[in-house]
């Protein structure tokens, strides 16, 4: 009621101030009347007679004039002039009669100064045939076109000859031109005048329609599009005409004059321009908004009722019948006998016919709260919710509570604020599932009787509640009768401050270096205005305000109502404290809102630039098998926690190539790859928790390799008195006396005279005798099992 009187003011406000405006230019246009007026008013002779002291004397002149005595003065009679000078009489000069003019307008109150550019005549009767004309207008290549004594166009335009025609036909006729000149507008001449004239009148227009937009209860969007339709539809009008010939004369009008001649409906082509520009300009502003609440629920796949279905899986001999495929066909359809050569899809209970049975849940119910007996209803049917210590047993308005039932065999629940019929007629899944359950549990937030009848007066809304719950089985048993919960809002005055009870990012959260500001979003737990400071200050001195929900149907998912801003001033590598207070009851006086006393504190961490301080692998990495394992590996530091963070890679480094690494969220991210011989390049993005990113690029090699080590030479070592032989890889190497025919394992070990060069083995020098040696590289790479790498003879060296 506040606003609606509110408005009305406002709108009475305008009213009186659209009248003074409206009186101002009328008085102005009765004085320039006046002036006119007194301008055209005949000059005025008084002749002083001598004076007789006996009125009605009369004396007689020679000529046969009479003067008659009346008041002390001789008042001449008849049609004689006395002079009393000379004592002489002479007869009134004879004036014409006044010409003929029906069938023509003489102009009035027309002269050069507000003329048009036009030629009028005056004293002439009815012209050329054409009843009313008054004059014409000059046209581009001396035509005219006629006008009436208002400057109105009358009948088609004529051509340079025909114009010459009627001046000499108004000339025959003893008329003549009285004026001609441009354009005079209200303060300014030719088309300036029109285009102020035009600005003027346009302004009036859209005033007026926001004057009545806002007592009739349009829509601004209306009311706005509207006043821009008219200001650019008279404005559009006004200019074509000042370039016209009465303006400008920019030689726009063509010899038709189609512009400025009447076109229909009294409007002329210049005017329907007008009217044109007018509707684009309302069609391209005009946009109509509502505002329409949307309950969207992203829900699981649900099953039919029943099992009628059920055996449509156990049907196909090429496809098993699965359990996902069994229980997508029907609630009650269940895999049996799994595992054996008799496993089915079958109705379970297909004869069950009775609805669950709903009994209140006491495990989830909000602390400090009860279940008791419901006020109409057996204990069966329902049940109510109070709050413990409170007098009227009310619940705190903005106060989430949570509540469950539970039933007897799974089923899928609904909840209403109305009685329906059937479940399907209900309007929300009970807890926001339509899962087929044994315990259910609902949360919700409810606001004060006070704010909802202030915002939804229709509702009268008392604050006392009863939802009614219906559930059903997997075959389709439901409740007849609903089971209700009842529970009333406390109704009384609203004392509480606003609770700020999340926001979207978390407190002490790291923020990206560099970043300067974060944008932000607060939940509240009922609707409220909302501001914030680097420093804990009174609401009223806080300087940045926010944007907030300020109505009960702008509620979120979570029950709370939202609002957003843009933190600035974070300085890097440093403790951003940020603090917040809130107002409630937006639409009430400032007396009877509640603001917090303490502010809520929120951090954010300045962060560094992070960095990638190594990678790997590098060179070449070898293996003998057809892929050889490599391990990718990433090592970040600094950033937003030391170098903690999140590393993907690439193998061409388009945007969305990039892979999660198998080990990351950490200092060291690693990711092991199986390749085959090539060269390869990949490239690491490292991201942290504030949001600072790092890239490298890694390059490196693999070789298969799977050959056995090749022996190069073999010769006796007089200085060891040995056998030697090089190999041309590192290699183990072992040898048999007996042939070649041994497992490496089981033959006699050369040994390394130096740890560091694996090439070179010795044996102990066995004259006579026959070695059969085989190597092995680090790989594993050896020869085939009855095969050797070298058989060397002892006899053949000496």
């Amino acid at each position: 009621m506040v606003y609606r009187r509110g408005a009305l003011l406002k709108g009475l406000s305008i009213l009186q101030i659209y009248l003074i405006v409206i009186s101002v230019f009328s008085f102005a246009f009765l004085i320039g009347e006046i002036t006119n007026v007194n301008g055209q008013s005949a000059y005025s002779f008084s002749r002083f007679m001598p004076k007789y002291s006996e009125d009605g004397l009369t004396r007689e002149f020679p000529n046969g004039a009479v003067q008659t005595l009346d008041g002390g003065e001789w008042i001449d009679s008849g049609e004689f002039i006395v002079d009393s000078n000379s004592f002489s009489a002479t007869p009134k000069p004879v004036e014409p009669p006044a010409p003929e003019t029906s069938g023509f307008k003489t102009l009035k109150g027309v002269t050069p100064a507000n003329a048009p550019q036009t030629h009028l005549f005056t004293g002439v009767e009815g012209v050329g045939g054409r009843a009313g004309i008054a004059g014409f207008r000059e046209l581009p290549g001396g035509g005219g076109q006629p006008i009436d004594a208002n400057m109105a166009d009358i009948g088609p335009s004529l051509n340079a000859e025909e114009l010459k025609a009627l001046q000499a036909e108004v000339a025959a006729k003893g008329g003549g031109d009285v004026v001609a000149g441009g354009y005079k507008g209200t303060f300014l001449n030719g088309g300036s005048g029109i285009l102020l004239d035009g600005l003027l009148f346009a302004a009036a227009v859209a005033g007026a329609i926001q004057l009545i937009g806002g007592l009739a209860g349009w829509d601004k969007s209306l009311t706005d599009s509207l006043s821009a339709a008219a200001i650019g539809g008279i404005m559009t009008t006004s200019i074509i005409q000042s370039i016209g010939p009465t303006g400008y004369n920019w030689g726009l009008y063509g010899p038709n004059n189609w512009l400025a001649t009447n076109q229909g409906l009294g409007i002329t082509g210049a005017g329907w321009v007008g009217v044109i520009a007018a509707v684009v300009i309302f069609a391209a502003t005009y946009k109509k908004e509502s505002t329409k609440i949307v309950n969207f629920q992203c829900l699981p796949y649900e099953a039919p009722i029943g099992g009628r279905d059920c055996e449509r899986c156990n049907g196909d001999a090429f496809r098993p019948c699965s359990e996902y495929r069994c229980k997508a066909l029907g609630q009650s359809c269940e895999l049996v006998n799994v595992g054996s050569s008799d496993e089915k899809c079958v109705w379970v209970n297909p004869n069950d016919a009775l609805s669950p049975t709903i009994t209140p849940w006491t495990t989830p119910l909000t602390e400090n709260h009860r279940y008791t007996s419901h006020a109409t209803r057996p204990a069966s049917l329902g049940t109510k919710i109070v709050l413990n210590g409170a007098t009227n047993g009310c619940i705190k308005a903005f106060t989430p509570l949570t509540f469950g039932i539970t039933t007897n065999e799974p089923a899928q629940c609904k909840l209403d604020l109305e009685h329906k019929k059937t479940l399907d007629e209900m309007q929300f899944f009970f807890g926001n599932t339509n899962l087929y359950l044994y315990n259910h549990t609902q949360q919700f937030s409810l606001p004060s009787p006070d704010s909802l009848n202030a915002e939804l007066p229709e509702l009268e809304n008392d604050g006392k509640y009863d939802f009614f719950i219906r559930c059903r089985d997997k075959n389709g048993n439901e409740n007849v009768d609903e089971f209700a919960v009842q529970f009333c809002v406390d109704p009384s005055p609203d004392t509480t401050a606003p609770v700020i009870v999340d926001t979207s990012i978390p407190s002490d959260s790291f923020v990206k270096f560099g970043v300067g500001s974060v944008p932000l979003q607060v939940y509240v737990n009922e609707p409220a205005t909302c501001k914030w400071s680097s420093q804990s200050k009174e609401y009223s001195v806080m300087e940045n305000t926010m944007n907030c929900a300020t109505s009960l149907t702008q509620i979120n998912a979570r029950e709370l109502y939202t609002c957003t801003t843009n933190l600035t001033g974070i300085k890097d590598r440093e403790e951003n404290k940020f603090f917040f207070r809130c107002k409630d009851q937006p639409s009430k006086a400032e007396e009877d809102r509640n603001v917090n006393v303490a502010s809520y504190e929120f951090n954010l961490r300045g962060s560094q630039p992070l960095n990638i301080i190594s990678v790997g692998p590098n060179g070449t990495t070898t293996g003998n098998t057809q892929t050889v394992p490599v391990n990718l590996k990433v090592v970040t530091d600094d950033g937003a926690n030391e170098g903690v963070s999140i590393c993907s890679f690439s193998s061409t480094g388009l945007p969305n190539s990039y892979v999660l690494m198998f080990e990351t969220n950490a200092v060291e991210s690693t990711q092991r790859l199986d390749l085959t011989t090539g060269n390869y390049n990949y490239r690491f993005r490292c991201v942290d928790y504030g949001g600072n990113a790092a890239e490298a690029n890694v390059t490196f090699s693999v070789f298969v390799d799977n050959v056995p080590p090749l022996v190069t030479r073999a010769y006796y070592d007089s200085t060891n008195i040995a056998l030697k032989i090089v190999t041309n890889e590192d290699a183990v190497c072992a040898y048999s006396l007996n042939s070649c025919n041994f497992n490496f394992k089981e033959g006699i070990e050369l040994i390394y005279s130096q740890s560091s060069n694996k090439k070179s083995h010795y044996a102990e020098w066995k004259p006579n005798m026959a070695y059969y040696i085989k190597c092995k590289d680090s790989f594993d790479n050896e020869p085939a099992p009855n095969a050797c790498s070298i058989v060397v003879s002892a006899t053949s060296i000496g």
